[in-house]
């Protein structure tokens, strides 16, 4: 707008901004998930001799460790470990989406 021009003109410009991210909340993983998830990654992709299932639950039972429930490892969990953390993992890793809707110049009168 032109101050003290009679003859000046006002202009509105409208445009609206989507933004889809992943990024607003926290992990709900205990530090103890994600020992367990880091460590069955590592057996898992090891390069030269990735280990199966089984033989990862005989190895974390050897030691100690329980389930995050307090239960002794199968196979069926580290698989389920293995499956939810990769979901996680690729949710908390996705590249957010912004969406910019084309402009509208108007003049108002």
């Amino acid at each position: 707008m032109c101050v003290g021009n009679p003859y000046s003109i006002k202009w509105m410009l409208s445009f609206s901004i989507s933004i889809t991210t992943t990024h607003l909340w926290e992990s709900n993983y205990t530090e103890y998930q994600q020992y367990l998830f880091n460590r069955i990654c590592k057996y898992k992709e090891d390069i030269l001799t990735p280990i199966g299932y089984r033989k990862i639950s005989q190895i974390l039972n050897e030691e100690g460790l329980k389930t995050p429930r307090g239960n002794v490892f199968k196979n069926n969990h580290i698989h389920s470990i293995y499956k939810k953390g990769k979901i996680r993992e690729e949710r908390i890793n996705r590249k957010d989406i912004v969406e910019v809707s084309v402009p509208i110049i108007e003049e108002i009168r």
